[in-house]
């Protein structure tokens, strides 16, 4: 992490400042109410930490740099562009052309980071999104990619991603519409002030429409 932060321009009064933060770092866990002991820190971030989400991104934007420069992993082409991942935290979404001759060199990449700085695929949590209307690549695809494949949409980031762009309504705001209309109806009638159902309504209803 340190490496990264260097290279990236972090140094001086800031680095020493992290570095002093992230020396030695420990956790311990509370158990039945009960603090157990003590014990170090390997790897990863912080929990609960302001300058932890930071700290992961700039370490991860060394993985997503390798991945763009990797010219054996094939994204989609958009306009004069070559898109090949999108990310927000710790989620990613990659687009791959070729998920056979790509996917390999994929994770290979991403193994060799693992092994520098900690981070893993969750196998199991991980879902591969097929856009093909040829029967025979995709069954092909499938004996290739090593993580389950969703059949007709995914969702990422609460948006359910869909095959056809005409089905993005109805999965997407139809759905939306149908909860925050149970939501009224829930709410509606509780006892609180003009002030407190205004609160509600944004705390409750707002956040899902955001």
């Amino acid at each position: 992490m340190t490496k990264t932060l260097t290279k990236v321009g972090i140094e001086g009064t800031y680095l020493n400042i992290i570095k002093t933060i992230y020396d030695k770092p420990t956790a311990n866990i509370i158990l039945i109410r009960e603090k157990l002991k003590v014990f170090p820190l390997k790897s990863g971030i912080r929990q609960q930490c302001p300058l932890s989400p930071l700290l992961f991104n700039i370490v991860l934007e060394v993985l997503a740099t390798a991945i763009r420069q990797r010219k054996e992993i094939k994204g989609i082409q958009i306009g004069r562009d070559e898109i090949k991942l999108s990310l927000y935290a710790d989620d990613m979404i990659l687009y791959i052309e070729n998920p056979k001759d790509s996917t390999q060199k994929l994770l290979e990449l991403i193994n060799k980071f693992s092994k520098v700085a900690g981070y893993k695929i969750n196998i199991h949590k991980s879902v591969a999104f097929l856009y093909t209307n040829n029967e025979f690549l995709e069954k092909a695809y499938k004996n290739t990619i090593p993580f389950k494949t969703a059949p007709k949409k995914i969702k990422y980031l609460g948006i359910h991603q869909t095959t056809e762009a005409k089905d993005l309504y109805a999965e997407n705001y139809k759905t939306l519409f149908k909860e925050i209309k149970e939501d009224v109806k829930n709410w509606k009638d509780t006892p609180c002030s003009w002030i407190g159902k205004n609160n509600i309504v944004k705390m409750a209803i707002l956040p899902k429409a955001i």
